[in-house]
């Protein structure tokens, strides 16, 4: 074979197997995505529960590419394994959607699942690990096709790396702003598994050619080398340093970042693209010429010493984002311009260490392959070292060192333990008191640390109140932390110092009055206290997010509830109620009253219990676990969950809602319960509904009458109701309006993710807007007369 015919085999082996990685990695990171948001529906949506499905999965990759040599040893012909596992991937993928889709309901009948996070991760390993186990041997497997030995290694699996990259990319950009809005899970899933398919397809179609074209060329391979283990030793801890590392950053950012772009699957998806394409630009740098001339040793350590002052310039300039968000404000810009504009901004901050990351893999990948008889062999294995050292450091970052210490600690310690990874290279380098150099390198690094700006999360809430016109005047911010869904506060206002407001991620949740206990928030207490007047025999209760507390309160000023369990998605938003108060939850000293902090999806699917009242109040409908509870598979569980006279109360807040979305809502809730009333608090922007299994009946005399009980006549008072009058002013439709309004409209479910994903629909929807109040209101003609009992 001469070198034409080897360099023309060379190429037309790279263009197909580049194809094959850039499908395949678009493919991956598609059923990452849908994956993730299957099982948070069913595991739970806590940052533990999510972390939990993350490392399932990433533990599969790694378990995939470490016996990907196992596989090629058995049935030699990689390129035909290859295609086959590409098919097995799809077919795997679809099987799995069902049951994922309908895990609600075999979850509920292993109880033990909830006991211990342990056995949820035993669970969804089981779950994932034949799609992620296939999913993992796909890149050592191409890499064995074209690489069985040293030549030019570094720039190859710097270029097939890159693709790969640039695939999941591709990947999450898709998934999160086109496939998933438009197509919904299901139709996300069958894109992936087409993509996997047209990999076969294209594959078979050019098998025989390809396949002697690179018998030839390996034929024609006579390098052989040994292996050195000093150099697998330190090429190991670069991989798994740089790994950790790099995961355990990608969480830090994330929790920062989603802040501003919000807790939803458009803004996951941008920062996870952000993140994956300075990967992709860093492994095509690193098939560069002049890298290729420049001795590995010295490029490891250089390029670790410029990778720890890269994260620390992301964390500077992170740190110093809020104050170039309001410089960006001052230009005059058109808002779509000044809105990609703090976008790009992001990416310009994490992409210098994102680019070195990227460069670094396939370097140390060839450091630790590159001294063997038969390099592919080494590259499963060496893959995989980085993947379960990814699975360690998001662990790390969200087990322990977020919840314990802080992002901006964890940011810093990365970036240190990356700079002192650089000494295994000390001795390689060939350059006079290269030791002096390390030190005082480490010590500008200290300095820099230490002096300039670091994260501030007060800063960046302050940048989402702004933007969201909350404030009308002074502020100030009396509790602040991080949460495991996001930076949970408190915020007062100088000239309404008595109202104390919670927020998440700068969105208001709730307020309270800390000098009047009388004074609640007219659409919380609407929200507990209708089911009591409308079912007054109720003995027990649930509830799905405390917030400020008050429908939990509205709900323990009736006497008749023996039991009310809620549960807290959150735990930070308890520990801002009791910085209100001192130290104590209000509700503390009711004894019906019991707190778990879960996700209440996953809590009412456990439960064996019946309730008589079951209210919602999650935090915004377009919100990643809000979202799960705003769609007609919650709807169906809560209603599974009631007894025969139950009342189940859902709140809907319409604050940058649009209509085509609460349509969706109030489709899914209409087709759920056979009975409905609605209530809507105009000056708030809230929208109620009511449902049961049973006729909803208004006995006007006896909410009168429970209107002036003692301890609920005071709190009425406050919005000036005194009679059942006065509260049918805040009545809004019956059950046949609001069909009527929505009967256009697809119901939001698990699958469709409408409410989530509005923001990449809601200008392509003829007729749609924001103006919800209005919509409703044209709808009303504030007939109840049909619930009312007659005298």
């Amino acid at each position: 074979m001469n070198n034409n015919a080897i360099k023309n085999t060379l190429l037309s082996s790279t263009g197909i197997i580049s194809f094959f990685l850039l499908l395949s990695g678009t493919a991956a990171l598609i059923y990452q995505v849908v994956w993730v948001r299957l099982l948070s529906l069913s595991i739970g949506s806590t940052s533990i529960s999510i972390s939990t499905v993350l490392a399932a999965f990433f533990l599969g990759l790694g378990i995939g590419s470490y016996y990907a040599d196992s596989l090629l040893k058995k049935f030699k012909n990689a390129l035909k394994i290859y295609l086959v596992i590409e098919l097995f991937i799809a077919v795997s993928a679809l099987v799995l959607l069902p049951v994922l889709l309908n895990l609600d309901s075999y979850m509920s009948m292993l109880p033990m699942v909830n006991t211990h996070i342990s056995w949820r991760f035993f669970m969804v390993m089981l779950l994932l690990l034949v799609p992620t186990f296939l999913i993992g041997t796909t890149f050592p497997l191409l890499m064995a096709v074209c690489i069985r030995n040293n030549d030019n290694i570094r720039s190859k699996l710097a270029h097939f790396y890159a693709f790969n990259t640039i695939g999941s990319v591709l990947g999450a950009l898709l998934s999160g702003i086109v496939l998933i809005p438009h197509l919904g899970l299901d139709g996300t899933v069958y894109v992936a598994a087409l993509l996997n398919l047209g990999i076969v397809l294209t594959g078979w179609l050019v098998y025989n050619r390809f396949q002697d074209s690179i018998i030839q060329l390996h034929q024609h391979s006579t390098h052989r080398h040994t292996t050195t283990p000093s150099l697998h030793s330190k090429a190991f801890i670069v991989l798994f340093v740089t790994g950790l590392s790099a995961m355990a950053t990608e969480v830090g950012w994330m929790k920062f970042l989603i802040v501003y772009t919000g807790n939803t699957i458009y803004g996951f998806s941008l920062i996870l693209a952000m993140f994956l394409f300075g990967l992709a630009l860093g492994s095509w740098l690193a098939t560069s010429r002049r890298m290729a001339q420049i001795a590995t040793d010295r490029l490891l350590f250089y390029g670790l010493l410029l990778l720890a002052f890269m994260l620390l310039f992301a964390r500077v300039g992170l740190g110093l984002f809020p104050e170039m968000y309001v410089a960006l404000n001052a230009w005059d810009l058109n808002t779509f311009v000044n809105r990609w504009s703090k976008y790009l901004l992001m990416l310009l901050l994490l992409l210098p260490a994102t680019i070195v990351f990227g460069a670094l893999f396939p370097i140390a990948l060839n450091y630790y392959s590159h001294h063997t008889q038969n390099a592919s062999s080494y590259i499963g294995t060496a893959y995989s070292i980085n993947i379960i050292a990814g699975i360690v450091g998001s662990l790390l970052a969200g087990f322990v060192i977020i919840p314990y210490l802080s992002t901006d600690f964890l940011l810093t310690i990365m970036a240190l333990l990356i700079f002192l990874s650089a000494l295994l290279f000390v001795k390689k380098i060939k350059t006079r008191n290269v030791m002096t150099l390390w030190i005082g390198y480490l010590f500008t690094f200290m300095l820099v640390s230490y002096y300039l700006p670091h994260l501030n999360y007060r800063d960046m809430v302050n940048i989402v109140i702004e933007r969201h016109a909350m404030s009308q005047s002074p502020a100030t911010t009396n509790f602040i932390t991080e949460g495991q869904t996001g930076i949970i506060s408190t915020l007062s206002y100088r000239n309404a110092p008595c109202i104390v407001k919670i927020l998440n991620n700068g969105m208001n949740e709730s307020w309270v009055d800390i000098c009047d206990p009388n004074h609640l928030l007219l659409n919380e207490f609407l929200l507990g206290v209708m089911p009591l007047l409308l079912n007054p025999d109720a003995q027990n209760a649930f509830v799905v997010g405390y917030g400020g507390g008050t429908t939990l309160k509205a709900l323990t000023l009736a006497s008749s509830l023996h039991t009310i369990d809620v549960v807290e998605l959150e735990p930070a938003i308890l520990d801002a109620v009791r910085s209100i108060y001192n130290g104590v939850l209000p509700t503390q000293q009711h004894n019906e009253v019991h707190i778990t902090v879960n996700d209440a999806r996953n809590s009412l699917l456990m439960s064996s219990r019946l309730y008589d009242i079951i209210v919602s109040q999650p935090s915004h409908p377009w919100l990643s676990g809000a979202s799960n509870m705003m769609n007609k598979d919650f709807f169906s569980i809560v209603k599974s969950k009631l007894s025969d006279h139950g009342i189940n109360g859902q709140w809907v807040p319409l604050f940058t809602l649009d209509v085509a979305t609460l349509k969706s809502i109030i489709k899914a809730y209409t087709d759920t319960f056979e009975y409905v009333i609605s209530f809507i608090n105009i000056s708030s922007r809230d929208f109620l509904m009511f449902g049961s299994k049973k006729p909803i009946v208004l006995n006007l005399e006896r909410i009168t009458s429970q209107i002036q009980q003692r301890r609920l006549k005071p709190v009425f008072a406050q919005h000036r109701i005194a009679s059942s009058e006065d509260l049918m002013r805040y009545f809004a439709l019956n059950k046949e309006q609001l069909v009527n309004l929505s009967i256009s409209a697809e119901p939001a479910t698990d699958s469709n993710m409408l409410a989530e994903t509005f923001f990449s629909r809601y200008r392509g929807i003829e007729g749609n807007s924001f103006n919800t109040i209005d919509f409703l209101m044209q709808h009303s003609s504030h007939d109840f007369n049909a619930y009312v009992t007659p005298k």
